[in-house]
């Protein structure tokens, strides 16, 4: 089957104030480190960016560019809109740690309709209202959900747009296929694929970062 992957780089940055994927880490931007593993691993790889810099940002020639959305859940359909392969792989740009790993392994969807990469949650977890405690919430069940995130296209798009006539936003596309009934499966992850979320995530995921860099002889 082929495979395509969508890198979302189309982001505001509304919590931390500034487009993040183009924060530059060691002479590159951020969403650079993604769009190099999807290279080396897929058929086809499409880049969602913010309309006002579509054509200003440079890419490799066989990277196709995309103008994102209003929501990230509108970008993802941008990216997915423009292919036809059997399979998409979903990313955020600002997981720059994604393992090639990864990414081998949740395009396996076997029985499944779509795949995730997540990890168990290790913290006890608590559920609020109004700054109180209601309950402490049983943990063994739950996991922390990351991408990159595959999808048969098929159920992916159709998901799409049955949650946008719905009205519906999911904070990521396996939700949607939740919603409507589909198999979703898990592929294990790894706690070290952080995303940059805040301005404090910046020196972290720049040590991160410096290790990969060092290892790979940059």
């Amino acid at each position: 089957m082929r495979t395509a992957c969508v890198v979302l780089a189309a982001g505001e940055g509304k919590r931390i104030g500034l487009r993040k994927q183009f924060i530059e880490f060691f002479g590159k931007p951020l969403f650079m480190y993604s769009l190099e593993k999807a290279l080396k691993l897929f058929e086809e790889v499409i880049l969602v960016l913010p309309a006002d810099v579509l054509h200003r940002v440079s890419v490799p020639p066989e990277v196709k560019k995309v103008e994102g959305g209003k929501e990230r859940q509108d970008s993802v359909l941008n990216g997915i809109l423009e292919t036809d392969a059997e399979i998409v792989v979903i990313h955020d740009s600002a997981r720059p740690l994604a393992s090639e790993e990864m990414f081998r392994e949740v395009v396996r969807l076997g029985d499944y309709d779509g795949k995730v990469v997540a990890v168990p949650s290790r913290d006890t977890v608590k559920e609020v209202a109004d700054k109180t405690v209601l309950k402490t919430v049983d943990r063994s069940h739950l996991w922390l959900a990351q991408t990159p995130q595959a999808f048969k296209r098929k159920v992916l798009l159709e998901c799409h747009f049955r949650a946008r006539n719905e009205g519906f936003y999911g904070t990521d596309d396996a939700s949607l296929l939740e919603r409507y009934g589909y198999k979703v499966g898990v592929v294990l992850g790894s706690y070290w694929n952080v995303k940059l979320t805040y301005k404090e995530d910046i020196p972290f995921i720049e040590r991160l970062l410096a290790k990969e860099v060092g290892s790979c002889g940059y």
